[in-house]
């Protein structure tokens, strides 16, 4: 490549770089990456320079200087305000860490953010096992009847994997049916 071509390339890195959002993550990484490595005394001189032309605010100055320091800012009762009402106000997908709406339980189950659903759990998520059996059967579950996994793998959703059971106890005598076959079978 010619000099010209590689200083156009570098230049167009160079503005997609100051338009794109870094997560942190990301920054930690290129943190990494650069450690260990000397910068030239021009390269130093161009970022020092850079920082110095810009015009910052005593406020800023003034945030700057405790964020090097290690300390929090203490926020006046109006910011406080603004913050408490945004965070009411957020919906699930503003969240920093939304994934889409679907989560793993703590057992292996998916639920599924649906906060219209008129099961919803407080957060909003619906077990996604339930949803594809209302879908298969074209109705709302009722709160009562039980979706079983025949396989007993609780993320496998398929509609071939699943059984309706129109209350618990018809579970629970499903389950005891099964498991004592299961133990008359094994002596």
């Amino acid at each position: 490549m010619t000099k010209e071509t590689k200083k156009r390339i570098s230049q167009a890195v160079t503005e997609a770089n100051k338009k794109r959002i870094w997560t942190k993550a990301s920054r930690l990484k290129i943190s990494n990456s650069s450690k260990g490595r000397k910068q030239s005394a021009e390269t130093i001189k161009k970022r020092t320079d850079k920082n110095r032309g810009q015009k910052r605010s005593g406020e800023t100055k003034r945030k700057i200087s405790l964020a090097k320091k290690g300390k929090s800012l203490s926020l006046s009762p109006e910011q406080k305000k603004k913050r408490s009402e945004f965070a009411k106000n957020r919906t699930a997908e503003q969240s920093s860490g939304w994934k889409g709406g679907r989560r793993r339980d703590t057992k292996g189950y998916i639920r599924i953010y649906m906060p219209t659903h008129p099961y919803a759990n407080t957060d909003g998520y619906v077990f996604e096992h339930r949803l594809v059996m209302e879908s298969h059967l074209g109705r709302i579950l009722l709160p009562t009847e039980v979706v079983h996994h025949i396989n007993g793998i609780p993320d496998d959703n398929r509609i071939e994997n699943l059984m309706l059971f129109s209350n618990q106890r018809h579970h629970l005598t499903f389950h005891h049916r099964i498991d004592g076959f299961l133990v008359k079978e094994r002596s």
